[in-house]
């Protein structure tokens, strides 16, 4: 998604991830950087940016992920596939897209408007959010934390980001920092990767509201040892009209702290416990006539070969069945990666041993997903995001 950084603001493309909690981006100077869409953002040219000491509270919430140098908090943070960047923590400005708004003609002169609505997040942030229904404003956020990333290693930059949003449920996450500014809610709406010209919106507050005949509800469960993370309680998975018949407590989070089921707007792939993926594929298998490759690449389980990839008729859509009589129904284009032109593969894979299970951004494409945090509550409804229209 595209969010204004600074003031003036500089345009940048940024993940949003539920599965993480620090919102970074690359800057200059930068010794070991990914390449990106945008120029690398200059926090030298920006009025608004200001780098934090290791006494701030919002370095106190990096815990064990800070390095406190003479005057400045530096950080290394790292990801669970081994990823990691590391920089300054910082605030700055940022503007984000709204349905109201848009920053395809970002103004330069987009200024930093604090709110009225105080923030009661667990770290007591500065940082306060202001809806514009300007075109070229969208919602400005005033010393929003972040992380000024000097060097990252890993899977980054494959899709031209510059970095992340975090959106977890973890104190430094650009949520827990907003708190009742926003009325503990934010809302997104990913836009198909299949279309290479839509944007996703990121929404918050009463924006982020969502409603209709076509709106699903689950309860979110958290978790104090993992407070980054929005579980969920999946009970069984359909493909078709058929229930796979998963076993109870199959994506139930053990005392230990293994297994669980989480949403991620982070994670591209649905990983799920090998039990439960091979139900799922041994049904596709019943009901797919397209023949299968031999040794699919990894991370695949199984992909089939098709006349047309981007084209994809003939297969059955999935179900994953949540408490609440919350029903997510997805369609082929929602759980097959076209690898090649005329060859499929099923987004949904092996998660890790006594590893979480894992709802993964594939699936959510054309979806808006609300989250209330005030109620502990997900919502969610099909939706055409390149519009943002919910159907």
């Amino acid at each position: 998604m595209r969010i204004g950084i600074g003031t003036p603001a500089e345009l940048q493309w940024l993940i949003a991830d539920t599965g993480s909690d620090l919102t970074w981006t690359q800057c200059l100077p930068c010794f070991n950087c990914f390449e990106q869409k945008a120029p690398i953002f200059d926090p030298k040219s920006s009025s608004t940016y200001r780098s934090l000491n290791c006494s701030s509270t919002l370095c106190q919430a990096l815990t064990n992920d800070r390095e406190c140098g003479v005057s400045s908090c530096q950080y290394h943070y790292e990801y669970q596939d081994g990823s990691a960047t590391s920089g300054k923590l910082s605030t700055e400005s940022f503007t984000f897209e709204t349905p109201k708004s848009t920053l395809s003609s970002l103004k330069p002169s987009i200024s930093a408007i604090p709110s009225s609505s105080p923030s009661t997040s667990p770290i007591k942030s500065t940082a306060s959010a202001t809806f514009s229904n300007d075109q070229g404003t969208g919602a400005i956020i005033k010393d929003l934390g972040f992380g000024c990333s000097s060097s990252t290693t890993g899977t980054f930059g494959k899709n031209g980001e510059a970095g992340l949003v975090g959106l977890g449920g973890g104190p430094l996450s650009l949520i827990s920092q907003l708190g009742n500014s926003i009325s503990n809610k934010f809302s997104y709406c990913l836009a198909s990767r299949h279309d290479k010209n839509a944007t996703s919106v990121l929404n918050f507050g009463e924006n982020a509201n969502i409603s209709g005949l076509n709106v699903s509800s689950t309860p979110i469960m958290n978790f104090e040892n993992f407070p980054t993370f929005y579980f969920l309680n999946l009970s069984d998975i359909s493909v078709g009209e058929k229930r796979l018949g998963i076993p109870t407590g199959t994506f139930d989070l053990t005392p230990s702290g293994d297994g669980g089921f989480f949403i991620d707007s982070g994670t591209t792939m649905t990983l799920l416990p090998i039990d439960a993926v091979r139900l799922l594929l041994d049904e596709f298998n019943d009901i797919i006539d397209f023949p299968s490759i031999v040794n699919p690449p990894s991370p695949f389980e199984i992909c089939y070969i098709v006349p047309d990839s981007s084209n994809i008729t003939g297969l059955p859509d999935i179900t994953f069945h949540f408490s609440g009589d919350a029903d997510w129904k997805m369609g082929p284009s929602n759980i097959f990666y076209p690898l090649h032109e005329n060859v499929i593969c099923p987004v949904i894979v092996n998660s890790p041993a006594a590893g979480p299970s894992i709802f993964g951004n594939w699936q959510q494409q054309n979806t808006v997903v609300e989250y209330d945090l005030g109620e502990k509550r997900l919502s969610f409804a099909p939706a055409d995001c390149r519009s943002y229209r919910e159907l």
